[in-house]
């Protein structure tokens, strides 16, 4: 009998676990989906967005005397259907779809002086490849090009305001016309606050963190806007 109660005893404990395993699965599934949706009607009603995944950072010298800040990032993001980076033909494998997830490297050279310089690099709109889960981080790219242009963060680089700009143009590999699309950008650069309200670097990733917005109030960075757990650099991209 004692064997028998241990053997119920580790069958309902194992079958508990199973229960629990599933639970917490699903409820990961639900908060990713709660996410994506969040991304996608961010980019349905406010256009464009792109937000820095990574950075790699060098710093240019003249001697003793920092002078450049060289910078290279990826980025990713959606830009809603009809837009340049969303073409409708881009959505051969999902017609229904609202939105392209694009992805981009990009690679600059600031001047310290400045707060401005050149800026290229390389997108692409993908989608999930054959044999992906629904969860997978879209790989599969449909439209890729370059892009050219100039950053300038002289706002964040001479004074401090999170803020910079970009401006540039785009051009679509295979593109039969092969003309460059103009665009137009905002980055906005996560802040925390300090005791005083005054703005500064975010000291962990659980610090309250927000956006500066061009009325000058502040935009409280939202879970879906971190990489993670971290504040993203946000983009927002006119075309």
């Amino acid at each position: 009998m004692r064997v028998l109660r241990t053997a119920g005893s580790t069958c309902g404990a194992l079958l508990l676990g199973a229960l629990l395993i599933a639970s917490a699965s699903a409820d990961e599934d639900g908060q990713r989906d709660q996410v994506r949706a969040a991304r996608e009607q961010d980019a349905l009603v406010n256009g464009t967005r792109l937000y820095e995944v990574t950075e790699t950072v060098h710093f240019g010298a003249t001697g003793m005397t920092v002078t450049s800040r060289d910078a290279v990032a990826v980025l990713m993001g959606f830009a809603p259907v009809g837009t340049p980076l969303c073409p409708v033909a881009a959505l051969v494998t999902n017609p229904a779809a609202k939105t392209c997830t694009v992805t981009g490297m990009g690679q600059d050279s600031v001047s310290l002086a400045t707060g401005t310089g050149e800026v290229w690099g390389t997108f692409a709109v993908v989608v999930n490849a054959p044999g992906n889960s629904s969860a997978h981080v879209p790989d599969l790219p449909l439209m890729t090009g370059t892009f050219k242009g100039k950053n300038d963060l002289s706002p964040a680089v001479l004074h401090g305001v999170p803020l910079g700009s970009i401006r540039g143009t785009f051009t679509i590999d295979g593109d039969p016309s092969g003309q460059p699309v103009p665009f137009t950008g905002t980055f906005r650069l996560p802040f925390a606050l300090d005791g005083n309200g005054r703005a500064k670097e975010p000291d962990h990733e659980r610090e309250g963190t927000f956006y500066l917005g061009d009325d000058g109030l502040l935009i409280p960075i939202r879970s879906h806007e971190r990489t993670l757990g971290f504040p993203a650099v946000r983009l927002e991209v006119s075309f």
